[in-house]
């Protein structure tokens, strides 16, 4: 009789006995044949197994100035895979000349697609950015969504003496 565990979070539970199965997936926006292992010993005193799963979508995140795919691209912003608490997992990616970051092996399907969350760490040191955790679903196999790293505001900066109260004082200020 087949055991079917329905997984939430990575994680499931069943009681299920002792023998020899085979393992099969049911899992929306992955390559439900890439379940690894296929096969596995259920055994006295061992109470968790881990499987692994694929995924075959790509998404581009392409970052520019204004979020456009015909503006100033940015350089060098690095993006991470995360969950929906921000929690970060597998490698940075980094946005090339073209401003393209490209995250391979992420699940994707045309009606019910996850959700691919996601958070920039960094810029190139001349743009604004959006540090917060976002999500996005991909309903075809590739997919490019538009990030905006806007340049950093022109701010003043003043320099005045310690011992004369508002007095000017010329020279460079290093910001590092």
């Amino acid at each position: 009789m087949a055991k079917i565990i329905t997984i939430t979070d990575g994680t499931g539970s069943l009681d299920i006995i002792n023998g020899s199965y085979s393992v099969s997936a049911d899992v929306t926006g992955y390559d439900n044949t890439s379940i690894t292992p296929t096969s596995v010993n259920i055994v006295e005193g061992t109470n968790t197994y881990a499987f692994t799963i694929g995924a075959t979508g790509t998404l581009t995140l392409h970052v520019s100035e204004d979020g456009t795919t015909s503006g100033t691209p940015i350089v060098g912003a690095t993006f991470v895979r995360t969950d929906s608490a921000g929690t970060e997992y597998g490698s940075v990616v980094t946005s090339d000349a073209s401003g393209n970051a490209v995250f391979a092996n992420v699940p994707f399907d045309a009606t019910n697609a996850p959700t691919i969350y996601f958070k920039q760490t960094a810029s190139d040191g001349d743009h604004e950015f959006n540090n917060a955790v976002q999500n996005t679903t991909l309903t075809s196999s590739t997919t490019t969504l538009e990030i905006t790293n806007a340049p950093g505001a022109q701010r003043t900066i003043n320099l005045t003496d310690t011992n004369y109260s508002g007095l000017p004082v010329d020279g460079q200020i290093t910001l590092e």
